[in-house]
This record gives C-alpha cells, structure tokens and sequence, in this order.
C-alpha cells in the first residue's frame, strides 16, 4: 500500500492531557496510539520546523521516541538520511502516524 493511499491522523501533543481511564482510547491518549504503530512508519514535526520520517521503534512516557531508518524531510523530498535517530519528546510539535 502507496503512503499516499494509506489514511494519517495527526496528533497535536501540546493539546493532549493524560486521563486517569484506563479504558481510554488510543484517540485521546496519543501514548497508547504511538504504541498501536510500532515498527510502523510515523512522521514527526520538531518545534524547528524539521520534519523526520521513520520507522518508530521505540517510545515512552515522555514522548521519547527512535526512529530506525530516519530521513529529514522537506517538501516531501528526503534531505537526509541518519539511519537510527532519538528524538526528544519535549521537541515535538506533532506526530502523523498511519490510520
């Protein structure tokens, strides 16, 4: 299946608050719908405007995340290439991940 063909939700984590729930969904918690698309190909937006997609190996309660694979994208060409990147949580503007 084609990225263009394949939907994307975007999560704003400047917005989310954690819910005590733990029968919340994956919607309203983006922990949980970053941990449903592991090994998954995510995009993710840095407060520098920076732009990384990769596959998302790993993340955590801080919104830590590695990328296997990773390139810096800018007008959906790739700059560059750095193969495995971890990105820190308080540097997201947003993560696009796979519907």
């Amino acid at each position: 299946m084609s990225e263009s063909t394949v939907q994307q939700r975007v999560y704003n984590l400047h917005r989310a608050r954690p819910l005590e729930d733990s029968s919340v969904s994956a919607e309203k918690m983006p922990i949980k719908a970053l941990e449903n698309v592991l090994d998954d190909i995510v995009s993710i937006k840095l407060k520098d405007n920076r732009i990384f997609r990769g596959r998302l190996t790993r993340c955590d309660i801080y919104m830590n995340l590695t990328l296997a694979d990773a390139e810096e994208m800018q007008d959906n060409q790739t700059m560059a290439k750095y193969g495995s990147v971890l990105i820190r949580g308080n540097n997201i503007l947003w993560i696009q991940i796979p519907e």
